[in-house]
C-alpha cells in the first residue's frame, strides 16, 4: 500500500453542508470525483482522475479498513 507522508498536524475541516465522493473501477482508479473532494484533498483533478485511489489515501489509515471496503463493494454493497 501506498506510504503518504509526510504527515502535518493541520486538520482542514470540511464544512456541514459539503461532502465528498469519488468513484473508482474495481483496481481502485478514480474515475470522478467532485469538487469538494479536489479541494479537500489538496490535488488538481488532472492528478486525481485516472490515478489509483490510494493517492488521496492517509497513511494512518489502517489497511482493515480498506479491506472491508473493498469486501462490500465487491459485494455489490456500496
Amino acid at each position: 500500500m501506498r506510504n503518504n507522508q509526510p504527515v502535518t498536524s493541520v486538520e482542514t475541516p470540511l464544512p456541514d453542508n459539503l461532502f465528498i465522493y469519488s468513484t473508482t473501477d474495481l483496481k481502485g482508479v478514480i474515475s470522478s470525483l467532485n469538487d469538494a473532494f479536489v479541494e479537500i484533498s489538496g490535488f488538481s483533478r488532472e492528478e486525481l482522475v485516472g490515478k489509483p485511489h490510494n493517492v488521496a489515501r492517509h497513511p494512518n489509515m489502517p489497511e482493515a479498513a480498506f479491506e472491508d471496503l473493498w469486501r462490500d463493494l465487491k459485494a455489490g454493497r456500496p
